[in-house]
């Protein structure tokens, strides 16, 4: 027995001395792998969410998924907003915000974690932490369906689920942003014109008020017209008082006191005309003079209510693009609170890392004894 025993340690030691290659490149490292793997690392708990950003002015036309959630999913601007709410959400600007307002460093230092997995310092500089940060975080674009996928790796299941969230609010408040900055430069310039617009109105009304005190004459257009209506009717009365006047002349003598009242009727008349008329036309004050410099601030008032009108228009007309370009971050699949470990997938890594190595050496293998069959 003892023979055998011998015999058999004598080949294993002599297959082990053979093959002492292959097991110092290919089966150490795998068990040292799988040992750290399966031993030593920690669990890690994944949180995933799926989220689409679209424009107030996308149709359900898009087919497919587009048509599912009733927002076009295949615009280029969407896609093109969404890689930039994924360079936000990688950046040192997100990180700074995480390890500022959700103490980011303890929840990549939770207490029971291997030193391997973990971040290594508590108090890591920005770079470092970063650097941590993307292997911890991943997100996916799917520019076929404009579908973003974002996931959270970390050794808590409530602290994937809470980065998660985090990271998905912090994306709705830069395209809240993004909206911000897009409604304030296009609607700027056309409130800032409408503004002009209603002062100049606001001046002109104005200037067209303090005529009308000035001049006592709150309708000095009316007042123009009944003025001329009075000339006019009184014209006419002349002509009918003189028609009478010639009448009466030729049947009774000029001394009759039939004829002298109406010669003094025909007078009175002549006089209020011509009083009237010079009212009209003859004074500094005159109706005529009040009336031009009353339909001239008419006419600018009008021109500047059109100019009012048109820029009121153009600022709903900016209103509405703004409104319909504005973004929103829709999403498809809210995060998950992780219940079992699903990382380090541990086999999985332990076939790699064999298959790995096993090429490796194969190919090694082949070259080396390559280059002895040339040697001989």
């Amino acid at each position: 027995m003892q023979g055998e025993a011998g015999s058999t340690s004598a080949r294993l030691k002599a297959a082990a001395y053979a093959n002492r290659f292959f097991l110092c490149i290919v089966i150490l490292p795998t068990l040292i792998a799988a040992a750290y793997l399966y031993l030593v690392a920690s669990d890690q708990y994944e949180s995933s969410t799926d989220f689409v950003i679209r424009h107030a002015e996308a149709t359900a036309n898009s087919g497919n998924m587009g048509q599912l959630f009733g927002i076009s999913l295949g615009s280029s601007s969407t896609i093109s907003e969404s890689f930039i709410v994924e360079k936000y959400l990688l950046s040192h600007d997100a990180v700074a915000m995480l390890r500022r307002e959700d103490d980011l460093v303890r929840r990549f230092r939770p207490a029971g974690v291997d030193w391997f997995s973990r971040l290594w310092s508590a108090d890591p500089t920005p770079e470092r932490l970063l650097k941590y940060y993307k292997k911890q975080v991943e997100i996916e674009q799917d520019e076929t369906s404009g579908i973003t996928h974002l996931t959270v790796h970390s050794f808590r299941p409530e602290d994937s689920y809470a980065l998660t969230s985090k990271l998905l609010r912090m994306g709705e408040q830069q395209i809240n942003e993004i909206n911000k900055r897009t409604y304030r430069d296009q609607v700027a310039s056309a409130k800032h014109d409408l503004n002009e617009a209603a002062s100049q109105l606001g001046a002109i009304q104005a200037r067209l008020t303090g005529f009308r005190k000035s001049r006592d004459d709150v309708d000095p257009e009316g007042t123009g017209r009944a003025q001329l209506t009075l000339v006019t009717n009184l014209t006419a009365s002349l002509v009918q008082a003189r028609a009478q006047l010639r009448a009466v002349g030729q049947a009774v003598s000029h001394s009759s006191p039939q004829y002298i009242a109406l010669q003094r009727q025909v007078q009175a008349l002549e006089a209020q005309i011509a009083g009237q008329s010079s009212q009209l036309t003859n004074t500094d004050n005159s109706v005529a003079s009040r009336l031009g410099d009353y339909e001239q601030l008419v006419i600018e008032r009008e021109e500047a209510a059109k100019l009012h009108a048109a820029t009121a228009a153009q600022y709903a007309q900016a209103v509405a693009e703004a409104k319909r370009k504005q973004l929103y971050l829709v999403r498809v699949v809210e995060p998950n609170r992780p219940v079992k470990s699903q990382f380090p997938e541990r086999g999985k890594m332990v076939l790699t890392i064999f298959a790995s190595l096993f090429f490796a050496y194969a190919i090694g293998w082949l070259l080396w004894a390559g280059v002895k069959e040339h040697s001989i």
